[in-house]
């Protein structure tokens, strides 16, 4: 029998490649329909990088009933805005949007937040999520320079507030019972589970992308098959560890400076 541990390890990464990859086929195909905010620049890495600090807070601090709705409110949308540009039918995106977020609520009522079918579904929301939001940044004019200083700043926050502080193992604990919990998760029994965040995810999808638009298709690919072998490495590491919260982005973020400047 194939430990449970290993399996979880298959279905992440598998997960991982799937967004990374999807974000990548999908920005070549499609052209998302841009919100008349002008282009990317490093105002906006600066505000992204405040929302990242200020965010968790609402997550820690707010009832629970209004972190859902906040979380259900952001990816009905997100998820209504990668379906626009592939089918014209607002009917056909509206239904698709319903059904999925309706499915990660009953897949939490129904099945409890530990199942499996609660988590393949949480994770496919996930997946769509990165997708979007990958494009969006991706065609709304963010270079490599930006990434790699947004991947910089990350990795600050993310030793500062994963390894120096509890904080976001305190917010992950708390949301991680929630319907689109934004943790691509899978259980490793005695209702534990082994995961990724959907932030590390979103960094390590959108960087290869930014790359090859900045420096060519060969570039996006070795940067691509970085990110997702960093991944790996992480998912792979003991479960004492990971467990405790591993901050990926202290790893994944030096090596998006590193990648850039090279």
């Amino acid at each position: 029998m194939i430990p449970i541990q290993t399996v979880s390890f298959y279905i992440l990464l598998a997960h991982a490649v799937l967004a990374v990859a999807l974000s990548w086929a999908y920005v070549r195909r499609y052209q998302v329909k841009r919100p008349p905010v002008g282009v990317l620049n490093l105002v906006d890495v600066a505000v992204m990088i405040a929302g990242v600090v200020f965010v968790p807070y609402l997550y820690l601090y707010l009832p629970l009933w209004l972190v859902i709705l906040l979380l259900l409110s952001a990816t009905a949308s997100i998820i209504y805005f990668v379906l626009e540009p592939m089918l014209h039918s607002r009917a056909a995106r509206w239904l698709i949007t319903g059904a999925l977020v309706a499915a990660d609520v009953l897949a939490v009522l129904v099945f409890g937040s530990a199942s499996p079918v609660f988590f393949a579904v949480n994770n496919l929301a996930l997946v769509v999520t990165i997708v979007s939001v990958t494009a969006l940044w991706a065609q709304s004019g963010m270079q490599a320079r930006d990434a790699a200083i947004l991947g910089a700043g990350l990795a600050v926050y993310d030793f500062t507030f994963t390894v120096r502080m509890t904080f976001m193992s305190d917010v992950i604990t708390r949301v991680a019972d929630l319907p689109f919990a934004p943790v691509v998760a899978w259980p490793i029994g005695n209702r534990q589970w082994s995961g990724i965040g959907l932030g590390d995810l979103l960094m390590a999808a959108v960087f290869p992308l930014v790359m090859r638009k900045g420096f060519g298709h060969t570039a996006g690919v070795w940067t691509m098959a970085i990110g997702i072998a960093v991944i790996a490495i992480v998912l792979a590491l003991p479960d004492s560890i990971v467990q405790t919260g591993f901050p990926v982005m202290v790893v994944l973020g030096p090596l998006m400076v590193l990648e850039y400047t090279y």
